[in-house]
């Protein structure tokens, strides 16, 4: 089914069952879900809302088609076909219960997986090895590893399935699909409590994170600051002298001092409220004046330090010994959220709106001297702004109605929204903020509270985003947390997050982690489709046709095809705009087509069915 007639679809369905947001993913497990009016109906009388991870979703989606095939008749079925199907939905309730699910490190999109590196069957493998059928499980892994129920070519399985009282459409439906795995490492244990703000010091290679917690997991106090650093029993979380008592939003180094801003004071008796200085030479805190309200933003602007909040005047100048108001009143709102400096101008961004006589809102400049404009602004309040490719970027809340924009980019003479969710057939992006913003390796990466989708993927609060230069945005998600994700930062080859998050998938983070090597241009870990390929026919004979002509330059793409164990069989570096391929010499089965440009990453990705 193509892309545009599946939003109609599921639209249609939503508003019969209701639950928008969790019947999408159900339908991002397992496609079957729009045959299934039983388990649908089911699923409408749940309270789905706390539902996080995909692993969550899995253990729903198996819970949710156990209790459905329960109640579906079994009148045709012998007695010996009614025992083993209940013995089997038996089996199937502890398996998603215990959610020893498998892990898809192997393709770079959804995909069923049936027994991955750790020995981890899919439910339908799990049902047949607890059946007995073991050896079935195994062939089908042999020979069709990554193949949907409905394509498996393995002899035995339908027969496998009227044994046990099944039919082939209901494993189809029990069969998940599972998202790219991305190796994602803790620090140590992590912090016990939220993560704000992660910056690193280049020369040492320290990761310095502010947030709301008081102490590392393995019992390290730190309140409000800790720093990450490499001793003689191997890397771990310190404190930095006696910390800061309360919410630490923002961090900044420069020459080496840790400024940090918040809405805390200074524990013992140096007095000084929402923002301080870290000696990182001497280890000693220093009083740095008093702000009446939060700060949420640093910055450095003409060799000076800037802070931004919801204070008097919202944005102020350290002058050496006291805090100066620079707006004069030219602001005026909730506050101030980030600050970035490009071109000469300090940008100032937040919930506001300008004296100006016209409602601009939420973006203001700086000049050194004099506020000003930068357009009419955005449409919804900026949490942070990032510099990607000479463009300057902002990442905004999101609102109810179309008139709300999750990020823009300035084009010199005003904001340009580059990604809102309505503008997305409802599917690809949701949520209630864009939080940080990070410019690495010529991509940029979106940080926030949302879930987006790629065809067949789904993540959330982590995205590379990619403003196609023809078409639809591509939101290509890289993580499952479960909360939200505040802060980025670049550390080596690696992006360092951190958050509200306790867990990825299911890997323990406590607030802070990893995802090692994303940056390393020569071996990226994901790749993520942005077309999908029209192959006709589809199912083919032995001979099949892709068409290619919407790729403007096919001398810059090369072709791939993979078997359903991953191994490229066949390879075509001369494309035409309709390119033939001939797989007669090759078994029939699942045939998975990559279409790649010239630094190896897929520009699209198809699916054959060779009979």
């Amino acid at each position: 089914m193509n892309k545009l007639i599946l939003p109609l679809i599921l639209f249609i369905s939503l508003n019969s069952y209701g639950n928008e947001f969790f019947y999408r993913m159900l339908s991002q497990v397992n496609s079957e879900w729009k045959y299934q009016d039983d388990g649908l109906k089911l699923a409408a009388t749940l309270d789905l809302s706390q539902n996080k991870s995909f692993d969550d979703c899995i253990a729903t989606h198996l819970m949710l088609v156990e209790q459905t095939l329960r109640k579906r008749t079994t009148e045709n079925l012998s007695s010996s076909q009614k025992q083993k199907r209940l013995t089997l939905l038996n089996e199937l309730n502890g398996y998603w219960h215990n959610r020893a699910f498998p892990v898809n490190d192997y393709l770079p999109y959804k995909n069923p997986v049936l027994i991955d590196r750790k020995g981890n069957y899919c439910a339908v493998g799990y049902l047949m090895k607890q059946s007995g059928a073991v050896s079935l499980a195994h062939a089908i892994d042999t020979e069709n590893k990554f193949a949907y129920v409905k394509e498996i070519k393995t002899s035995g399985v339908k027969e496998w399935a009227d044994e046990n009282g099944f039919t082939l459409d209901e494993l189809a439906w029990i069969q998940p699909g599972y998202p790219v795995s991305f190796t994602v490492q803790d620090l140590t244990g992590g912090l016990n409590g939220t993560v704000s703000s992660i910056v690193i010091d280049s020369s040492s290679q320290i990761i310095y994170a502010g947030g709301s917690f008081t102490a590392s997991t393995t019992g390290s106090s730190c309140n409000g600051v800790a720093a990450y650093i490499s001793g003689f029993a191997g890397w771990d979380w310190i404190g930095l002298g006696t910390g800061l008592n309360g919410n630490v939003n923002t961090l900044l180094i420069k020459n080496n001092m840790l400024y940090a801003g918040g809405e805390f004071t200074l524990a013992g008796t140096i007095p000084v409220s929402n923002v301080a200085v870290y000696n990182m030479q001497t280890g000693q805190w220093q009083s740095m004046g008093n702000l009446d309200s939060t700060v949420t933003s640093l910055a450095v602007y003409n060799n000076e330090i800037y802070a931004g909040g919801k204070f008097t005047g919202f944005v102020s100048k350290w002058t050496g010994t006291s805090w100066q108001d620079i707006t004069q009143g030219f602001l005026y709102g909730e506050g101030v959220r980030t600050l970035e400096v490009k071109d000469s101008l300090l940008y100032i961004g937040g919930n506001f709106e300008l004296a100006t006589g016209a409602l601009r809102r939420n973006v203001a400049t700086y000049d050194g001297v004099y506020m000003g404009t930068s357009g009419f602004g955005t449409s919804t309040p900026v949490n942070d702004f990032e510099i990607h490719n000479d463009t300057l970027y902002a990442a905004c809340d999101v609102a109810l109605g179309p008139d709300t924009c999750a990020l823009a980019k300035f084009d010199n003479l005003n904001w340009e929204c580059m990604l809102n969710p309505f503008a997305l057939l409802m599917n690809n992006f949701s949520g209630t903020s864009v939080q940080h913003l990070l410019s690495a390796n010529q991509k940029l990466f979106c940080a926030g509270t949302f879930t987006c989708t790629n065809g067949l993927y789904y993540g959330n609060n982590l995205m590379e985003f990619i403003a196609n230069s023809s078409g639809a945005p591509s939101c290509l998600p890289m993580l499952l947390t479960d909360s939200g994700i505040n802060s980025l930062a670049v550390w080596g080859n690696s992006i360092c997050f951190g958050g509200a998050f306790t867990n990825s998938l299911s890997t323990t983070l406590n607030h802070i982690g990893i995802i090692p090597n994303i940056l390393n241009s020569v071996n990226e870990p994901y790749i993520q489709p942005i077309q999908t390929l029209n192959i006709f026919p589809n199912p083919s004979g032995d001979r099949f046709t892709i068409d290619l002509k919407n790729i403007v330059d096919l001398n810059r793409y090369n072709l791939k095809i993979m078997d359903s164990m991953g191994r490229i069989i066949n390879s075509k570096s001369e494309l035409l705009p309709q390119t033939s391929i001939d797989l007669s010499d090759k078994p029939g089965g699942v045939y998975f087509i990559r279409v790649l440009n010239e630094k190896g990453n897929v520009y699209a990705t198809g699916k054959l069915l060779v009979r």
